[in-house]
């Protein structure tokens, strides 16, 4: 595979490249309506901004989703990827945490996680490991309560799935869901500022490859890949990402005679791009 750019930070090497849309693997489920506003984004920019993430061995794709789903529908065949190795300890797996406003009335909260057909159980603390073996699908705490979400499920796709049903039936009654990392969800209904927490089962790299390569997807927020470094800015124009009559050699060649006359700026983790905080660190592209 022709490589355009090589970053090569301390704790893994990015290889940034344009790949063929349909050579990739996608592991979760997208958003229409996220997509549909990448579209006109992406149509309107007239470029790429970002690369996506992908493994390198087995070209699925960590991060990235919607914008790959957005330029097929745009009938784009490539996609502007920095290739990693995924099985690098660097690259964490992590999961996202619901923090919930508007459940201060908890029996009511849990009236509408029931009729999805799950069962209630009171316990002291959430142990995390247990969560994804079912039945324990998920779990609740508030300010005075810890609760264990029961339901017998097959896999930590069906899973996910019964944790969607019981977000659609709280957010239908009003409860406003946020999807947070676990320190800023806990300390959120530390300070007040959120009414619970739902914890969430973790998934591993295997199961997340295995189930990409089998086209089995997870739902949208069952991850949160966390990237020691990353590019930004790349800004690949859509002609590079039609085929017609240039060939994928000859776009990486012209994106790297692209990326060779721009200045490169590395920034720490915490920095804030177009409104975006990132936690990993970035490497970003300016002319």
């Amino acid at each position: 595979m022709p490589i355009a750019y090589v970053v090569s930070d301390k704790r893994l090497r990015l290889d940034i490249t344009i790949v063929k849309i349909d050579s990739l693997h996608l592991h979760e489920d997208v958003v229409p309506e996220l997509v549909k506003y990448l579209m006109f984004s992406i149509k309107m920019d007239g470029y790429v901004k970002h690369p996506i993430i992908v493994d390198r061995k087995s070209l699925v794709v960590l991060d990235g989703v919607h914008r790959v789903v957005a330029l097929k529908k745009l009938g784009i065949q490539r996609v502007p990827a920095c290739l990693v190795d995924y099985s690098n300890p660097a690259i964490q797996v992590l999961n996202w945490y619901r923090t919930m406003t508007g459940a201060s009335d908890v029996e009511s909260a849990m009236s509408q996680i029931q009729i999805v057909g799950c069962d209630i159980e009171e316990i002291g603390e959430v142990d995390e490991k247990k969560l994804g073996i079912s039945p324990a699908v998920a779990a609740f705490r508030s300010r005075n309560r810890t609760l264990l979400i029961k339901c017998p499920f097959k896999s930590l796709q069906e899973d996910y799935k019964i944790i969607g049903k019981v977000e659609g039936r709280l957010k239908a009654k009003g409860v406003r869901i946020r999807y947070e990392t676990k320190h800023d969800a806990l300390e959120g209904l530390r300070k007040g500022q959120v009414d619970a927490v739902m914890y969430t089962p973790k998934v591993s790299k295997d199961e997340i490859v295995r189930s990409a390569l089998c086209a089995h997807s997870f739902a949208w927020k069952a991850t949160r890949h966390v990237v020691p470094a990353r590019p930004l800015n790349v800004n690949v124009p859509l002609r590079l990402l039609r085929e017609r009559d240039m060939s994928l050699a000859q776009a990486n060649r012209e994106l790297r005679s692209m990326l060779l006359r721009k200045r490169l700026r590395r920034l720490p983790p915490g920095s804030v791009i177009d409104d975006r905080r990132y936690e990993e660190e970035l490497y970003v592209f300016e002319e």
